[in-house]
């Protein structure tokens, strides 16, 4: 029925067109729209992660970005090594929807709306160069400049890019490969202090992202952010930090996969991991409670690094061990609702009661887990004697003096840190 009601629709306005032949041209204002573009909504973070998506789509083995402060006149730049573009590639790449959303795409492309490189360097800054280059070619640059373009009215113009404006990018890309420069990086902090955190805050979002494609055995990608390689960081602990519980396809979309996962109790960690001033699996960036939730990959690519549940359940202390995975491929976009930035999918309608389903059982799981924990806890403070001081009576001297308990489990824990030995603390 839909079907034929599009066929309908397209055949009434195909009649009008031939009918009305004075339609008018609606072209929208350059400076007008790319201005208007900056707002999207992109965080440095997650700019940075979608010219990412365009060097793995390329094919690259090496991503390197580095953030400057260059002494108050900061830039960004990130050159890859994949297959580069040819000089009509590259007009072709900064053009608004350069790729329709409903085409078949490779597997392994990461892209979605043909509009990734232009929004987020533009959410950042007001002109962003591009330098290519294809094996056996020539290095091809031009740049997209918001001031060049509202000066003398020159439309949808890019300009030449000159050798001073590239920070040496060119010398970077060998046999093949692209680069990228926000050479007016207006949209960043404007102290050190502040920008060198974002640059720890960039690096440590890309670690998430992008770890399944670090971890590879095969065909692994390198990451590298200021001349240090990335370590990946999933949302997932490895080894005993978390225990896999179970796999499941959706029915209606076996190429749909979700898997669950309980972590490890706080009480069991070896180290203070959600306190620890190291980025790492467990406390990831808002502390290992508040991370609890679903994670959306999409070609390996996590979407949704901050976790939380999307709506199919409320978050509490009974779920704060749960986390749950899904899986899902590039031509299931449409359904997942993926938004421009490639942060916000949402849980398909017609996918939320089964997901639920999955869901609701890791987070049983969870508080069962806990509740069994906290009744380990009480029995044993039960069996010894939960006292930290004992009173110890003297009937010679009719007194009453009171003294460290050795066997309770904060001073044994003490002792054990501080190495002193229970016949020498009393």
């Amino acid at each position: 029925m839909q079907k034929q009601w599009l066929c309908n629709s397209r055949s009434r306005w195909q009649k009008k067109a031939i009918v009305n032949r004075s339609a008018e041209d609606f072209t929208p204002d350059p400076i007008n729209l790319l201005e208007s573009n900056r707002s999207l909504g992109y965080s440095i973070e997650e700019a940075v992660s979608d010219l990412i998506d365009n060097s793995v789509a390329a094919g690259a083995k090496n991503i390197s970005f580095n953030l400057e402060w260059n002494g108050g006149s900061p830039y960004f730049t990130l050159v890859d090594d994949g297959k580069g573009m040819s000089k009509d590639e590259l007009v072709e790449s900064f053009k608004l929807g350069s790729k329709n959303p409903k085409d078949l795409r490779d597997p392994n492309d990461l892209g979605r709306f043909g509009c990734g490189m232009k929004t987020a360097s533009l959410s950042q800054s007001r002109a962003f160069s591009v330098i290519t280059k294809q094996k056996g070619g020539e290095i091809e640059k031009r740049c997209l400049d918001l001031d060049y373009i509202a000066s003398g009215d020159r439309g949808w113009k890019l300009r030449y890019v000159e050798d001073d404006e590239t920070y040496g990018v060119e010398n970077h890309i060998k046999d093949s490969g692209t680069g990228l420069v926000w050479g007016a990086w207006d949209r960043c902090p404007k102290n050190d202090i502040e920008f060198h955190k974002l640059s720890t805050l960039v690096r440590n979002y890309v670690s998430v992202c992008f770890h399944k494609f670090m971890e590879r055995p095969d065909n692994k990608i390198v990451f590298i952010c200021n001349s240090t390689e990335i370590k990946p960081t999933g949302p997932i602990p490895k080894g005993e930090g978390a225990q896999h519980l179970s796999s499941n396809s959706l029915s209606e979309n076996s190429s749909v996969k979700m898997h669950s996962y309980m972590m490890q109790n706080p009480s069991m960690w070896r180290e203070s991991y959600d306190q620890s001033n190291t980025f790492n699996s467990f406390k990831l960036f808002n502390g290992f409670e508040a991370q609890q939730g679903i994670y959306i990959y999409r070609c390996d690519r996590l979407l949704n690094p901050n976790g939380r549940w999307l709506g199919v359940l409320r978050g509490g202390d009974s779920a704060k061990l749960a986390r749950v995975t899904i899986e899902y491929p590039n031509d299931a976009d449409e359904i997942w609702s993926l938004d421009i930035t490639k942060t916000k999918a949402k849980i398909p309608f017609q996918f939320e009661k089964e997901i639920k389903v999955f869901v609701d059982k890791a987070k049983r799981s969870s508080g069962t887990k806990l509740s069994r924990g906290s009744r380990a806890i009480r029995e044993n403070l039960n069996k010894m004697d939960g006292r930290i001081w004992t009173e110890k009576k003297n009937n010679a001297n009719n007194s009453i003096s009171w003294i460290v308990n050795p066997d309770h489990k904060f001073i044994e824990a003490f002792f054990e840190k501080h190495e002193i030995k229970k016949k020498s603390e009393i």
